[in-house]
């Protein structure tokens, strides 16, 4: 979406992936306040509009941006991962947390569906987190190391693969009920569409709910259906 300097904050934050980084890395209130206009809340800042705009554009491109797989060995595509989808889950993941707890505390006793979605979002949370450390401590280097032993014409032991492939489909499992759980917050969110009269929070966990399902999504198929055959291919 365009940005312009005309447009509130509130609008730029839903429109833009990332914007809601930066406001925040520059004070930017984009809740309470998030009808000021970018022009004022700028001004009000004393930043520079352009490039503040550039900053948001920058972050928003990293983030949709495609590449051509098919011309990347195994660590490019590793490094791909974890510079792009695994660093946007984990920066992503306290800020949907935080908005989830806000809301559920605020809205739940007249939406009770926040509550549960705010309990789903903890738990994801907890698990997530163990899963990306036995991704990249144990999945990852053993992966490269496979691809380095075959580089240099020596076989990897039978237990090693066996041990890597095992990790791989214990991985798809866990991602399969993660796309399960936000399968099912979709559901209690009424497809991410908040309520009449919802505050910029709500609206914004809305937002970030149905776009973090969207880079989860990108992720788990690069991972499962990219990465991971690649790799079984050259067992």
């Amino acid at each position: 979406m365009g940005i312009t300097k005309e447009k509130t904050v509130a609008e730029i934050v839903t429109e833009n992936m990332g914007a809601d980084h930066v406001f925040s890395k520059y004070d930017i209130d984009f809740c309470c306040g998030g009808q000021a206009t970018f022009a004022d809340a700028c001004k009000a800042n004393n930043l520079d509009y352009k490039i503040l705009k550039k900053e948001i554009e920058t972050i928003a491109q990293i983030i949709s941006s495609d590449v051509n797989y098919h011309e990347m060995d195994i660590a490019s595509l590793i490094n791909h991962i974890q510079d792009k989808h695994h660093a946007y889950l984990d920066q992503n993941i306290p800020v949907i947390g935080q908005l989830a707890a806000k809301v559920a505390e605020v809205h739940g006793e007249n939406h009770h569906e926040v509550i549960t979605v705010n309990n789903l979002i903890t738990g994801f949370t907890t698990n997530f987190s163990k899963q990306l450390a036995t991704i990249q401590k144990l999945i990852y280097p053993s992966i490269k190391a496979l691809f380095i032993s075959e580089e240099n014409q020596s076989k990897p032991t039978t237990s090693d693969r066996f041990l890597l492939n095992n990790l791989m489909q214990k991985t798809i499992e866990v991602h399969q009920q993660e796309g399960q759980l936000f399968k099912k917050i979709a559901e209690l969110t009424n497809g991410h569409r908040p309520p009449e009269n919802a505050c910029n929070t709500y609206k914004l966990l809305y937002t970030k709910l149905q776009e973090f399902e969207l880079a989860l999504h990108k992720y788990i198929h690069f991972e499962i259906n990219i990465l991971f055959p690649r790799v079984s291919d050259h067992q």
